[in-house]
């Protein structure tokens, strides 16, 4: 296993991490998190929301189950909470808006997991500047119980999560200095978050990539890589996938959430690779993105569209699906696609080529045409 540094934190990762959201159960959990271990994964993401039954019966408190006993120094443990105006749900996490809730926030999942201190703790979903303002504005707000949290010694470092805009994260980071943490949605089919990249190499702050498969689209094969990078032939898309993600300087460790044996000896295999994907072949990698879809811009998932559409529909994630289809051939998609058929919100048929996605669109894409595009492949799939 590889390991990297977290920013300027001091703090080493290995390059896979653990994530926590898919564990089947408390027993399941046992058994990825021994295994994980063995194969010297040290991160590890946690979130009391994911499974949530009851107060100790949740993933939180699976891993706190699984880790009982064990050396804490050779592990590094990051919780969150979500920022929120609203009602809270202070149990799971959810919805936290002020002092008093977030240090409740952390002193429950100090409990469960059974720890004296973690590592990390971050803002959950903190993709909006609503979220921002909910969590940092004010005295009585998350940010001073984590704050007050980190100066007793209960957490060592802050973040946040964001599936946000890359201007947005770099404005959060640029306002709230404390943050030397970030974890954001980022793979070979949605590169919108590249810039924060950048921006948290030059002011080491650390990276965690979530999302590396796309919730399992980026799988099986595809033919399409070794057009242009053929010593990538034969080698599964996943494979590819961590590759060009930890081929990143910028990123500290990947996280997925796997939940069989065979997925994370997998996955730690490619991030024991020294070099997983060279420097120059990365730069050929994203070059070639534009030989496959023929000269087009892609879509970079950058969601400056999203609620634009008088129809609401989902128009980056559209975009995001085609391009898997049809540029970098993905067939793990195909049933999705074949789904939208019969989708009220997301029925790509009921585009009535307004514009108003393509006059927020930063690359100006012909967003009308591939929706036209999509409602082709998708009456294709269904005939097949």
């Amino acid at each position: 296993m590889q390991y990297r540094p977290v920013g300027n934190t001091g703090v080493m990762v290995s390059a896979l991490g653990i994530g926590t959201m898919r564990f089947k159960g408390r027993e399941n959990a046992a058994e990825m998190i021994e295994r994980e271990l063995e194969l010297g994964l040290t991160y590890c993401d946690i979130g009391s929301a994911y499974s949530y039954k009851a107060f100790d019966e949740n993933a939180e408190a699976w891993v706190g189950a699984a880790i009982a006993g064990k050396d804490r120094s050779k592990m590094v443990l990051s919780a969150k909470a979500q920022p929120r105006k609203g009602e809270p749900q202070v149990e799971k996490g959810l919805g936290i808006s002020s002092r008093d809730q977030m240090a409740q926030c952390i002193e429950n999942s100090l409990k469960r997991v059974g720890v004296p201190y973690f590592d990390f703790y971050q803002l959950w979903d903190m993709s909006a500047p609503d979220h921002f303002e909910a969590a940092c504005v004010g005295d009585d707000s998350p940010l001073t119980a984590m704050r007050e949290a980190r100066d007793q010694g209960l957490v060592k470092h802050l973040g946040f999560t964001s599936h946000g805009g890359a201007d947005d994260i770099i404005s959060w980071l640029q306002q709230v200095p404390d943050f030397r943490f970030v974890t954001v949605y980022y793979n070979f089919n949605d590169r919108y978050p590249e810039r924060v990249l950048d921006y948290c190499r030059q002011n080491g702050i650390g990276v965690c990539i979530m999302g590396p498969l796309r919730g399992g689209l980026l799988t099986g094969e595809s033919e399409v890589f070794a057009e242009m990078l053929p010593e990538l032939a034969g080698m599964p898309v996943q494979e590819i996938a961590l590759r060009f993600l930890l081929g990143s300087p910028a990123v500290s460790t990947v996280i997925s959430g796997m939940n069989e044996i065979a997925h994370v000896e997998e996955n730690a295999r490619v991030a024991s690779l020294e070099e997983p994907m060279p420097a120059d072949q990365r730069v050929r990698f994203i070059e070639a993105f534009r030989e496959f879809s023929q000269g087009q811009d892609l879509c970079t998932g950058c969601r400056y569209c999203a609620g634009k559409c008088q129809e609401g529909l989902p128009v980056s994630h559209l975009m995001g699906l085609l391009q898997l289809h049809d540029v970098f051939r993905i067939h793990t998609v195909d049933a999705q696609i074949k789904g939208l058929a019969g989708n009220e919100r997301a029925n790509p048929a009921k585009c009535v080529a307004c514009g108003a996605c393509v006059e927020a669109c930063p690359q100006d894409l012909d967003i009308p045409g591939r929706m036209e595009r999509l409602t082709v492949v998708i009456e294709e799939l269904n005939r097949e």
